[in-house]
C-alpha cells in the first residue's frame, strides 16, 4: 500500500539520465586518418610517450575509418587495470562497427604477459556479446617504435563466431598481486585463481614465445560469390546473419543446393558493387548443409533431411567458385552444339507438319494423239 500524507498518496521519483560522448583532447595526423592503420601509427606515436601504462580503444564504424579514441585506463609504471565495461563503453556510445585496443609497456620490451593474453581473449569474447568485434589489440614500446600485434601474431582467436566464455570469466577482475616488468610477468607464490581459467592454446603459446619462436600469422582465404547467392537473416537474439547457397558443382545435379553461414560483418561487396566476398581463416573449417533425400512418403511425396558437414574452408572456397574451374570455351561449345540440334530437329518438324499440311494438287496428263 503506498504511504498518505497529509495532501494525499506519496508520489515516488525515479530519475531518466542522460548519456552522452564528450570530446576531449584531439591527436593530429599528417596523414587522412581513413584507415586502422593510420589510426594505430599515430595511437602508437602518442602511446610511446607515456611513462605510465596506458590503455586505450580506438573505434571504428562499417567502413573500419577510425571514429575516435578513448583513454580507458592510465596506471602505474609497469601495470594497469580497466574491467571490460569501461574498455567497451565508450564503443557503445558511439555506435562502432569494432575497436582496436592498445596499451604501451614504459620499459620498452613489447613481449605479452599472461594478463594481456587474457585481456585480450576477454575483450575479444566481450565484444561477440556486444555484437563490436575486437579486431586487434596492439603493444607499444614506450620510447622506441616496437610494438606488438596480436592479430598478426596469432596469438589469440580473433573469429566472430562462437562464444566460448562465460559471463563470470569475461568480467573477472583480477584480485590478487601480479606485476609484470619489461612483459615478465611476475607471479605470486599462490599462483592466481585466473590461471584455472587460461586456455591450453594460451600457454602453448606463452611457452612458444619464452622459447623465442616468432608465431606464424594466420593465413585467410578469401571467397567470392554472387549477391544472388547471399541471404540475410536475424537470430533470435537479434544477431544479423548471411545465409550463402553453394551451386551444385555438377550442373546435370538437380538436388537442392547447399549452404553455410557467416556473421552478415563478415560479407563485403565488391569495389564495383556486383558482388560479395568474405574472408575466413585457412586453417578452419565451416559447417556446410546440404539437403539429402531419405526417401518418400505414403502418398509418394519426397523427404528431404540436412546433413551438417564440417568442410576444411580452402575446400569451401573450391565448392563456392567452381564456376571459376570450368572451361567456358567448352561449355560455349556445349550450348551452340544443343542449340544447333534443337534448331535443326525444329526446321525438320517444321517442314514434315508443312509437308503434311499441303493440299495435293491433281495433275492432268495429256494424251498424245491416236495412231
Amino acid at each position: 500500500m503506498s504511504e498518505m500524507t497529509e495532501n494525499g498518496p506519496k508520489r515516488y521519483k525515479l530519475k531518466e539520465v542522460c548519456i552522452r560522448l564528450a570530446e576531449g583532447h584531439p591527436l593530429y595526423s599528417d596523414v587522412p586518418l581513413s584507415s586502422p592503420t593510420a589510426a594505430l601509427d599515430v595511437m602508437r606515436k602518442e602511446l610511446s610517450q607515456y611513462d605510465r601504462e596506458v590503455l586505450c580503444v580506438v573505434n571504428l564504424n562499417n567502413k573500419l575509418k577510425p571514429i575516435n579514441f578513448n583513454i580507458v585506463s592510465m596506471g602505474s609504471i609497469n601495470g594497469s587495470i580497466a574491467s571490460i565495461p569501461n574498455i567497451l563503453k565508450s564503443g557503445i556510445l558511439s555506435n562502432a562497427y569494432g575497436f582496436l585496443l592498445l596499451h604501451n609497456h614504459p620499459s620498452g620490451d613489447v613481449t605479452p604477459s599472461r594478463e594481456d593474453i587474457q585481456t585480450t581473449r576477454r575483450c575479444i569474447e566481450a565484444g561477440k556479446i556486444m555484437d563490436i568485434p575486437c579486431l586487434d589489440h596492439v603493444i607499444v614500446g614506450g620510447g622506441n617504435s616496437d610494438y606488438y600485434s596480436f592479430w598478426e601474431s596469432g596469438m589469440v582467436d580473433f573469429t566472430n563466431e562462437k562464444i566460448s566464455m562465460t559471463a563470470e570469466q569475461i568480467l573477472r577482475v583480477n584480485e590478487s598481486d601480479s606485476t609484470y616488468k619489461g612483459g615478465t610477468e611476475t607471479m605470486p607464490e599462490n599462483g592466481r585463481k585466473d590461471d584455472l581459467f587460461v586456455p591450453d592454446f594460451v600457454k602453448e603459446a606463452e611457452e612458444q614465445i619464452a622459447k623465442g619462436v616468432k608465431l606464424p600469422t594466420q593465413e585467410e582465404v578469401t571467397i567470392k560469390f554472387g549477391k544472388g547467392l547471399a541471404e540475410p537473416f536475424q537470430s533470435k537474439d537479434g544477431r544479423e546473419f548471411m545465409r550463402i547457397t553453394i551451386p551444385n558443382q555438377d550442373p546435370a545435379d538437380k538436388t537442392p543446393w547447399a549452404s553455410f553461414v557467416l556473421p552478415a560483418k563478415a560479407v563485403h561487396e565488391n569495389q564495383y558493387g556486383k558482388g560479395l566476398w568474405a574472408k575466413i581463416p585457412a586453417d578452419g573449417t565451416t559447417v556446410v548443409t546440404k539437403p539429402t533425400l531419405q526417401g518418400q512418403d505414403d502418398k509418394g511425396k519426397n523427404i528431404w533431411q540436412d546433413v551438417k558437414t564440417q568442410v576444411p574452408n580452402t575446400e569451401l572456397k573450391a565448392m563456392v567458385e567452381s564456376y571459376k574451374t570450368r572451361d567456358p570455351q567448352s561449355k560455349e561449345t556445349q550450348h551452340r552444339a544443343s542449340a544447333r540440334d534443337e534448331l535443326n530437329a525444329l526446321v525438320k518438324d517444321t517442314a514434315a507438319k508443312v509437308a503434311a499440311d499441303k493440299p495435293k494438287v491433281k495433275t492432268k496428263t495429256k494424251k498424245g494423239p491416236e495412231l
